[in-house]
């Protein structure tokens, strides 16, 4: 049995990035999916390239940037498969059978809401990484073994490359509309637990992240801001009150001196200064740049989550369906 697979890939002038990705997935053994491709008003000629080189691709262009869970909720709208499989359109399958290795993971394991993993390549070799959300709603990121083919729980996969069954998604209410990028997969990683599902890795589904720079900016106050309205969302409310507390913890954990000290790019990329100059500084100075830009933004973070925090709570209790509002406002 062949379940209908939706592929779907939001992209944003990524041109070169999204003809190596769909080269990949059409390389895919698996023989029953389709592919859905949401162009976030790219200006590079991305439309051009889908329409001319993969005329089997289903194509749906915003006039404008929308933001990666807007296009994501409009994909799994306009997908007719009982599995939705988000893609980034800066990765590459890193064998035939991932699709497939994918499904059939999920057909054995009822328990497994959503299914993925991301390799790296780097100057040695290649690293697989797992997500753990911490008990802030910070994600923290540890190297695993690429090739022993086990499943590995995590707190949540990633969407640059990640299988889930669409009623799930749908139970889940969508990716919330109002988080442009940066901790909308978290979320949904933590509903699925709360659901009672697990999150899991399996090398037999890796693809390769190559973190295109192209429309990607990421900042301290970005991740601070949806991480902080992500906790008030669905966190226990009893917990509400000791998040500062909680931050504090982190912010000074061992593992991320650790990481900061090793130039590890999943700290120093949040840096709104230069992540180069971060890196070239000496310890003391790294420290102090990352450890300001840190304290700033989290307080405007602070702040901002403040001045929405009854409409937060609002929105707690109701429970909004965001893939509804999507197909209401932007299809």
């Amino acid at each position: 049995m062949f379940p209908h697979v939706s592929v779907i890939i939001a992209s944003w002038n990524r041109k070169e990035d999204l003809r190596r990705t769909l080269k990949s997935v059409e390389k895919q053994d698996y023989k029953n999916f389709e592919v859905i491709v949401i162009d976030n008003g790219s200006t590079d000629g991305s439309v051009g390239l889908v329409e001319k080189s993969f005329p089997s691709v289903r194509l749906h262009r915003n006039k404008e940037n929308l933001g990666v869970s807007i296009a994501k909720n409009q994909g799994v709208i306009l997908s007719t498969g009982s599995y939705v499989h988000f893609l980034d359109s800066d990765i590459e399958m890193v064998h035939n059978s991932v699709i497939s290795n994918m499904v059939k993971i999920l057909q054995e394991h009822p328990e497994i809401g959503a299914l993925g993993g991301e390799a790296y390549k780097v100057d040695n070799g290649v690293i697989t990484k797992r997500k753990e959300i911490t008990g802030n709603c910070e994600t923290s990121t540890y190297i695993m073994e690429t090739d022993d083919y086990q499943l590995y729980p995590c707190g949540y996969i990633a969407t640059c490359n990640c299988m889930m069954r669409k009623k799930d998604l749908e139970a889940c209410g969508g990716f919330d509309t109002s988080i442009m990028y940066a901790g909308e997969d978290k979320e949904i990683g933590y509903k699925l637990r709360q659901m009672g599902l697990q999150s899991v890795v399996d090398s037999r589904c890796l693809v390769y992240h190559y973190v295109s720079d192209k429309g990607r900016k990421s900042v301290f106050y970005v991740f601070h801001k949806n991480r902080i309205k992500i906790f008030l969302k669905n966190y226990p409310f009893v917990l509400i009150p000791f998040l500062p507390l909680l931050d504090v913890y982190y912010a000074f954990s061992p593992k991320k001196f650790r990481e900061l000290k090793q130039n590890n790019k999943d700290v120093i990329k949040w840096v709104s200064a230069q992540e180069k100059k971060v890196q070239e500084s000496s310890n003391t100075s790294k420290f102090l740049i990352v450890g300001l830009d840190y304290a700033y933004s989290l307080v405007k973070a602070y702040f901002y989550n403040f001045a929405f925090f009854s409409e937060t709570m609002y929105i707690r209790f109701k429970r909004k369906d965001y893939l509804k509002e999507t197909r209401k406002r932007w299809l």
